[in-house]
């Protein structure tokens, strides 16, 4: 029987925000990006797998529902506006937990660091997924409540979420965007980027990705060259206009042959999650 495991991956990065990070702040970070070590395949090579804008191209203009998740004022992974008060991210973005009290939103932005031009909220709850599972990220979907509410500002908006009835199209676009790493050693992406990248048969990802399991929560997307990257874990994967996934894992190789994982929000029990806990 196959074995394998996720560890957190500890990326050894000079990672610059206005200079570069505080050990607290690379550990905030760090702690949230994901590893997969599976056992050799029979050709005796060993796949490397993380949580984690590949081939992108930088936007002019903030996207008014995406935002950055915050631990003590850093970046550690992306989240989008789906109601007044609430915001989805990944479950893995808050596996280990961060203190509530220091959790914040930073929307209305493009440059990573700019929190004096954008518009900064304080985190008052999050819900992970309950049946979250860490070994495969079965169900890695977590919702974030605010004090006040992003639909003061006229800069923010909410997107719509897709519903049970939405029919995936394999090889059909999707856009994917955020501040992380544009290649595998680089280091986090001081402005904002966005890929398009085509969606990948359920079939086909699991071909590929063997040993490592698939979980049936997940969407596959990616084209070599193109991919999200550790940092833009949790940020929407947005097709005309409507979220249907956020970024859950993929290949430590950003942009290689294997598959992005994205979770999929129009699954009928991550989509029960969101209802329960939001109203939307």
């Amino acid at each position: 029987m196959v074995s394998y495991k996720m560890v957190p991956t500890l990326l050894l990065l000079s990672l610059c925000v206005a200079g570069v990070w505080s050990n607290e702040a690379q550990d905030a970070w760090a702690a949230r990006q994901r590893r997969v070590h599976a056992t050799p395949n029979n050709d005796g090579q060993t796949k490397k797998f993380s949580g984690r804008i590949v081939g992108g191209t930088v936007l002019s203009e903030p996207l008014p529902y995406l935002l950055s998740l915050r631990d003590s004022g850093s970046h550690i992974c992306g989240a989008s506006i789906i109601s007044g008060k609430h915001a989805l991210t990944a479950a893995h973005c808050q596996s280990p937990p961060s203190d509530v009290n220091r959790l914040s939103l930073l929307g209305a932005v493009t440059k990573r660091t700019d929190e004096a031009s954008g518009i900064l909220f304080q985190v008052e709850t999050v819900v992970t997924h309950p049946d979250f599972a860490p070994r495969t990220y079965l169900n890695d979907v977590a919702i974030i409540r605010i004090v006040t509410s992003f639909l003061d500002h006229p800069r923010l908006a909410a997107i719509p979420i897709i519903p049970t009835t939405y029919k995936l199209r394999v090889n059909s676009l999707a856009s994917v965007s955020g501040w992380g790493l544009t290649a595998q050693d680089s280091m986090l992406a001081p402005e904002l980027r966005t890929v398009r990248i085509p969606i990948v048969s359920y079939q086909s990802c699991v071909s590929k990705w063997r040993p490592v399991p698939i979980v049936w929560t997940a969407i596959c997307a990616g084209h070599p060259g193109r991919d999200s990257c550790n940092g833009d874990s949790g940020g929407p994967f947005v097709q005309d206009g409507v979220q249907i996934g956020l970024v859950s894992w993929g290949a430590d190789r950003c942009g290689s042959d294997y598959p992005g994982i994205y979770t999929y929000i129009g699954n009928r029990n991550i989509r029960k999650f969101i209802q329960e806990n939001t109203g939307v």
